[in-house]
């Protein structure tokens, strides 16, 4: 691992979104001014990395050319600046290097590696999938745990696997979140000191990613309102636990319980591109359609959001202008 680069992997990372014409082409132009306006708001080396083609941006859904202009606008405009990262998601290790060698060649920082999932892999199969790109690019990687993507019974990375990961020169962090909390904390408690752990976790577990050593966190919110995640990391730098608390509690949990009921706002797909393209309107981008073919949430799933936007105090902070 490179410490020099590993040091870089802190604050909020912003998953980009990503903006489409309405006839489905990318907005490659609005794409530019979105990420040189976060920039300008504070998004910079020490306070976040930003992040393309990750899944809240259906980097998934994209084909290589989409990919490739997604990838290589945000290394153009986050040189020097603020980290960047790029998202892949291949059953093919072969596939995974070719964008991890493309990212690294374009100037990205880190890629973001989700493993393999068409049938449950085993450790041995996922680390000589991260192996085969830690060998075929010199690039950070930002190991992936996806448990609610895999097939049952389901698949985490457990402390074995990790402790075979830190043998990986290029590996410098886990994006990590966890169906079971003993996995979840044990693991921290383990390998914090070693790794950077960028929280992943629902808002339920409130402080304990600040108290277990994690070095930052993803906030898709971050998009429309910067100064709100700058906010959130200073309260994390600073280890204001309870006014952190307190935060998440009004902003991420209550919304859900006191505005709606939590079966009102049930939400399931194919990925998240409706949903993030939601979160965006809602604070007056324009984003237009998920890439296909994930379906449009139903009207009262959009009704119910958007009440929960405006009465948790989050439409406050959200700065963009069109």
């Amino acid at each position: 691992m490179s410490n020099t680069r590993q040091k870089r992997l802190v604050g909020p990372v912003i998953s980009l979104r990503t903006f489409r014409t309405e006839d489905g082409k990318l907005d490659l132009e609005k794409q530019r001014r979105h990420l040189r306006w976060l920039i300008e708001e504070g998004i910079n080396e020490g306070n976040g990395v930003i992040m393309a083609a990750g899944g809240g941006g259906e980097g998934y859904f994209m084909d290589d050319d989409e990919w490739r202009a997604v990838v290589e606008l945000a290394a153009e405009e986050c040189k020097g600046r603020v980290p960047s990262i790029a998202g892949v998601f291949e059953l093919s290790a072969r596939e995974a290097t070719r964008k991890a060698a493309l990212a690294a060649e374009a100037g990205i920082d880190f890629v973001q590696l989700a493993p393999p999932h068409y049938l449950l892999p085993t450790d041995d199969e996922v680390f000589h999938h991260f192996k085969a790109v830690n060998e075929a690019a010199d690039i950070g990687i930002l190991c992936y745990n996806t448990p609610w993507a895999m097939p049952t019974p389901g698949y985490e990375f457990t402390p074995p696997l990790l402790e075979r990961m830190l043998t990986l020169e290029n590996v410098e962090g886990v994006k990590w979140s966890s169906h079971d909390m003993h996995n979840y904390v044990t693991c921290l408690r383990l390998f914090a000191q070693e790794l950077n752990f960028i929280n992943n976790q629902p808002p339920f577990v409130l402080s304990i990613p600040i108290k277990l050593g994690m070095t930052g966190f993803i906030d898709g919110r971050g998009n429309f309102a910067p100064r709100l995640v700058l906010h959130i990391w200073d309260l994390w730098k600073s280890k204001k636990y309870d006014e952190y608390d307190e935060l998440t509690l009004r902003m991420s949990i209550d919304p859900r319980l006191r505005i709606r009921m939590p079966e009102e706002l049930q939400w399931g797909g194919m990925g998240e591109g409706p949903l993030a393209r939601l979160e965006m309107e809602a604070a007056g981008l324009s984003m237009g359609p998920s890439f296909p073919a994930q379906q449009p949430l139903s009207e009262e799933f959009v009704r119910n959001f958007r009440e929960g936007y405006e009465k948790s105090g989050v439409a406050e902070w959200a700065d963009w202008e069109e």
